[in-house]
C-alpha cells in the first residue's frame, strides 16, 4: 500500500489553502471528544465549502507532522502557520477541539497557571480557571462560533476508542487512510471503564466551561448524525449561514460484531461488579 493511502488526505499540503495574512475573520470550533463522529462532521463541513477544513490541529496526533511541514517548532509559530495555511479564502478557520487539547495547550503555554492535563476533575476547576482557559483560547482561536458534538452512548464510545487504540485504525475511508490493523482488539474491562470516565469528565468540563463563559453552543449528537446525516448536517449548515447541499459521506462506519460483543460483555461485567 502506498504511503499516501496511510495518511489522512485532508492533513496534507495539497489541502492547504492559499496563504492567509493575519488572524482569521471567523473561527469555527467543533468542541467534542474522541470517537464522537467529529471526522464525519468535519468532512461534511469541509466539502460543503466555505467553512474551512476542520482537523484536530492542536491534538498530539496531528500537530507534530503539521509543525514539521510548516517549520513551526513552538506554539506561537505553529498557531501563526495554522492560521496562514488553514484559513480558507473567505477568512474562516475551522478546528476540532477536544477538552484534553485545551488542557495540553494551556499547560504548555503557562504551566504555572494551568494544571497538567488530566489531573484536574471538573469539580477541581472553578469559574476563574475556565475563564482563564477562555482567555487563552480567544488568543489562539479568534472570533469563535462554537459547535458542541456529543455522543450519548459513552460505553460504545469507549469501546470504539479501545479498538482504535489497539488496532491503530482510527478511520475508514475507501482509498484514503487505509491502514491495516497492527493487532487484534482484545477486551479490557478496566480500560473501557477508564475511557468511559474520561469521556464523562470531558463532557462535564465542556459543560462547565460553557456555563462559566456564558456561551450557548450549537449542539448536535453523533447518534442523530448516524440516524439522519443529511438532516442533521443540513440544519447545522443553515445555522452557520452556509446553506448548501450536504456532501455525501466518504467515511465508512467502523462498528462491527467485535465491538458490539465487547459492549455487551462490558455491560454484563459492570452490572455484576456493581451488584
Amino acid at each position: 500500500m502506498s504511503e499516501s493511502k496511510r495518511v489522512y488526505d485532508l492533513s496534507l499540503a495539497a489541502n492547504d489553502f492559499e496563504p492567509w495574512q493575519g488572524a482569521p475573520r471567523r473561527t469555527l470550533v467543533i468542541c467534542s471528544h474522541p470517537r464522537s463522529g467529529s471526522t464525519l462532521l468535519g468532512e461534511a463541513l469541509h466539502f460543503a465549502g466555505g467553512l474551512g477544513c476542520p482537523l484536530e490541529y492542536l491534538h498530539r496526533g496531528f500537530r507534530p507532522n503539521l509543525a514539521a511541514r510548516w517549520a513551526a517548532p513552538d506554539l506561537d509559530r505553529y498557531v501563526a502557520a495554522m492560521h496562514r495555511w488553514r484559513t480558507d479564502p473567505s477568512g474562516v478557520f475551522s478546528i476540532k477541539l477536544f477538552w484534553q487539547d485545551v488542557e495540553e495547550i494551556a499547560h504548555e503555554r503557562a504551566p504555572d497557571r494551568f494544571p497538567p492535563p488530566r489531573t484536574a476533575s471538573p469539580d477541581d476547576n472553578d469559574r476563574a480557571l475556565y475563564l482563564a482557559y477562555q482567555e487563552l483560547l480567544a488568543e489562539i482561536l479568534p472570533a469563535q462560533t462554537l459547535v458542541l458534538l456529543e455522543r450519548r452512548d459513552v460505553v460504545r464510545q469507549a469501546v470504539s476508542g479501545l479498538i482504535a487504540a489497539q488496532t491503530g485504525v482510527w478511520r475508514s475511508i475507501p482509498g484514503v487512510a487505509e491502514n491495516e490493523a497492527k493487532s487484534a482488539a482484545d477486551y479490557d474491562y478496566d480500560r473501557i471503564l477508564g475511557l468511559v470516565s474520561f469521556s464523562r469528565d470531558s463532557a462535564d468540563h465542556w459543560s462547565r466551561y460553557f456555563e462559566a463563559i456564558g456561551a450557548a453552543p450549537y449542539r448536535l449528537a453523533y447518534e442523530d448524525m448516524v440516524r439522519d446525516y443529511v438532516g442533521t448536517v443540513g440544519a447545522l449548515l443553515e445555522s452557520l449561514g452556509r446553506p448548501a447541499a450536504v456532501p455525501p459521506q466518504r467515511m465508512r462506519r467502523q462498528s462491527d460484531q467485535v465491538g458490539e460483543a465487547m459492549v455487551l460483555r462490558f455491560l454484563r461485567d459492570h452490572s455484576a461488579r456493581q451488584g
